[in-house]
C-alpha cells in the first residue's frame, strides 16, 4: 500500500489541508487521503478499480466526493468507465458513463429565466472514428485510417442529459496535431487510433465558454459555448497570442483563475509537461501561472514553479492548484511527487510515493479540507 514520504522545508508556511491522491500502478491503487504529515487518514484500495480525478465536489448542494472509475483497463491513456460520486460515507450516489477519465468536474449553472440552480458535470470523452489518413501514408483496405475524436461534454449531473457537446474533429484540423501516427497510436486499427489531440482538462467561464486543453497539438482552446467555434488558440502550431517570455508544450490540468472582460484580461494556471512520451521532451516539467492579454493578443509568463531537481520530465498527467492561502500545489502525473511553492515560487513541503523513475503515478493531486469517513484508528 503507498505510503507518503514527507519533508518539510517551512512548517509556518504550509497549508494545512489534507492531500487527495489516486496511486496508480501501485499495490493498492485507490483513493487516498492523506493528512499533510503524511498521515494515512482514508483509503479504499483496489474495490474501485484504477482511480483518477479524487477530489471533494458540490453536489445537490452538498459536500460530495467525486472520481473517475474503471475496473477495466485504461489503455493509450484512456478507457472506458465512470464519473462517481459518492457521500461522506463514501457510499455511491450517482453515476455518470463515459469513456474518459481526464476532466470530471461538477460545476453549479444559474438559470438567469428561473434563479434555479443545476449541477453539470464537465467531462471528456473518446471515440475512434474513420478518417481518410492517406496524407500520412497509413490506408486500410478501404483507404481509411483511425482517429480519436475527443469530445467536450457537459452533462447534467442528475439526469445525464447532454447538454453540450463539442467534437476536436469537427473543429481542428489534423494538420494542428505535433504527434504523428506511430507505434500504438499508429491509426491502422480502431484499437491503435490515431490520439491527434488528446483533450486533457476543461474549465467553464462564467458566460458559457470553454477553456480546453490538448496535449497533442500543445494548444489551450478558448470554445464559443454558443456555437462550439474556436475564439483563440494560445500556443500549438496556430497561436492567436505572442508568447512574450516562456513556451509550454504538451500541457495538462488549464484552470482559469480569473477573467475581466472588461480589461481584457485573463489569467490561467496549468501544468507545463514539456513531454509527451510520443516526442522528445523540450526541458524538465514545471508548473506555470500565465497572463492573458485578449485585446493585443499577448501572453506573459507571471510564476513559474520548478521541480527540485532536474530530470522532472513528467509524460503524462500532473496539476497545477492555486491554495485559498496563495501557496502552489503541484502534482506531477507520472512523477509520483507532491510539491507546495509559496506564491513566489519557494519550495516548503515535498512529499512523494514512489520514486523518479517509478511506475508510481497520480493524475492529479488535490489539496482541500476533508470531512468524510476515516479509516479505522
Amino acid at each position: 500500500m503507498p505510503t507518503l514520504n514527507v519533508t518539510l522545508y517551512d512548517e509556518g508556511a504550509v497549508d494545512h489541508s489534507y492531500i487527495y491522491l489516486t496511486p496508480n500502478n501501485v499495490p493498492g491503487q485507490g483513493p487516498y487521503v492523506f493528512s499533510q504529515s503524511g498521515q494515512l487518514v482514508f483509503n479504499i484500495t483496489n474495490r474501485l478499480g484504477k482511480v483518477y480525478d479524487f477530489k471533494p465536489c458540490t453536489y445537490q448542494k452538498t459536500l460530495r466526493y467525486c472520481l473517475w472509475q474503471t475496473t477495466g483497463s485504461v489503455y493509450n491513456g484512456y478507457g472506458n468507465g465512470t464519473a462517481s460520486i459518492f457521500d461522506g460515507n463514501f457510499q455511491f450516489i450517482h453515476a455518470l458513463p463515459t469513456s474518459d477519465y481526464h476532466e470530471f468536474t461538477i460545476k453549479q449553472s444559474l438559470d438567469p429565466s428561473t434563479g434555479a440552480v443545476s449541477d453539470v458535470a464537465l467531462l471528456t470523452t473518446y471515440n475512434s472514428v474513420k478518417r481518410d489518413l492517406s496524407a500520412y501514408g497509413i490506408a486500410n483496405e478501404n483507404d481509411q485510417g483511425w482517429v480519436l475524436d475527443c469530445h467536450l461534454q457537459a452533462i447534467d449531473a442528475t439526469s445525464n442529459k447532454i447538454l453540450f457537446d463539442w467534437s476536436a474533429l469537427d473543429h481542428v484540423p489534423l494538420s494542428e496535431s505535433l504527434v504523428q501516427p506511430t507505434g500504438a497510436i499508429n491509426g491502422l486499427t480502431s484499437q491503435f487510433a490515431w490520439d491527434y489531440f488528446h483533450m486533457n482538462s476543461i474549465a467553464r467561464l462564467g458566460n458559457g465558454d470553454y477553456i480546453l486543453s490538448s496535449r497533442h497539438t500543445s494548444t489551450i482552446y478558448l470554445i464559443s459555448g454558443a456555437n462550439g467555434s474556436i475564439l483563440w488558440r494560445l500556443g500549438g502550431k496556430a497561436s492567436s497570442f505572442t508568447l512574450q517570455n516562456f513556451g509550454f508544450s504538451s500541457q495538462h490540468d488549464v484552470r482559469v483563475l480569473s477573467s475581466d472582460p472588461e480589461k481584457d484580461t485573463m489569467t490561467l494556471s496549468f501544468f507545463d509537461n514539456a513531454y509527451n512520451t510520443f516526442t522528445p521532451a523540450q526541458g524538465d516539467s514545471s508548473g506555470k501561472i500565465v497572463e492573458l492579454n485578449t485585446a493585443t493578443k499577448t501572453a506573459r509568463l507571471v510564476q513559474q514553479f520548478n521541480p527540485p531537481q532536474p530530470g522532472f520530465q513528467s509524460g503524462d498527467g500532473g496539476s497545477v492548484q492555486v491554495l485559498p492561502g496563495g501557496n502552489v500545489l503541484v502534482g506531477w502525473g507520472s512523477i509520483p511527487y507532491v510539491i507546495e511553492y509559496t506564491k513566489e515560487g519557494k519550495l516548503v513541503y515535498e512529499a512523494h510515493f514512489g520514486t523518479v523513475g517509478s511506475t508510481a503515478s497520480s493524475y492529479r493531486v488535490f489539496k482541500a479540507p476533508y470531512g468524510g469517513v476515516r479509516n479505522p484508528a
